[in-house]
C-alpha cells in the first residue's frame, strides 16, 4: 500500500454530542486516514460513528458489524462483537473527563461495488483495536461522530492515502 498522505479537511467542535464532517470521501482515493482527538465530558460511554451519504443519511443503518479488542491495562483484555448495529464504536472512555484519540483507516467508502470497511486504533481510558464493516454499497461522503455526553472538544482531520 502507498504511504503518502494528502490532506483533505479538518474540523472541530466544542460542547456538542454529535459532530459531522462533510465532503471528505470521493472517487479520488480508495483509502482514507481519519484522525480524531479530543475530550469527553463526565460519564462518557462509548464513542460511535456512522458513514453518511451526500444528503447526510446513514449508508448502513442497522447494518454495521464490529469486532473490538479492548486493551485495558488495569484488568483483563476483552472482546466486543456487534452485528447489525446502527453505528460503530471508535473509542471507549467509559468514565469521567478522559482525553481520547483514534486513527480510523477507511477502505472504499465511495465505492458502489463493495462494502465500506474500517480498522480502528484508539485510546481513551483503555486502548482498542477494531474492525468495522458497513454492509452497504451506497457511496459515503461524510462521517458523523456521537457521544452520550458532550465532546469538549472534538477535532477531526482527514487524509487521502496515495
Amino acid at each position: 500500500m502507498a504511504t503518502n498522505l494528502e490532506f483533505i479537511k479538518s474540523a472541530s467542535a466544542d460542547n456538542v454530542t454529535s459532530f459531522t464532517i462533510t465532503d471528505i470521501f470521493s472517487d479520488k482515493y480508495d483509502v482514507y486516514e481519519v484522525f480524531v482527538r479530543g475530550n469527553g465530558s463526565q460519564n462518557v460511554g462509548s464513542l460511535n460513528a456512522e458513514f453518511l451519504d451526500s444528503s447526510g443519511t446513514d449508508i448502513a443503518q442497522g447494518a454495521y458489524d464490529t469486532a473490538i479488542l479492548r486493551l485495558n491495562p488495569a484488568s483483563t483484555f476483552g472482546e466486543v462483537r456487534t452485528t447489525n448495529a446502527n453505528s460503530f464504536e471508535w473509542a471507549y472512555p467509559s468514565g469521567s473527563d478522559f482525553d481520547f484519540g483514534a486513527k480510523i483507516t477507511v477502505y472504499n467508502p465511495y465505492s458502489t461495488s463493495s462494502y465500506t470497511f474500517a480498522t480502528i486504533q484508539s485510546m481513551a481510558k483503555q486502548g482498542e483495536k477494531a474492525i468495522v464493516v458497513a454492509k452497504s454499497t451506497t457511496s459515503a461522503e461524510q462521517m458523523a461522530f456521537y457521544a452520550n455526553q458532550h465532546f469538549t472538544p472534538i477535532n477531526v482531520s482527514v487524509f487521502g492515502v496515495k
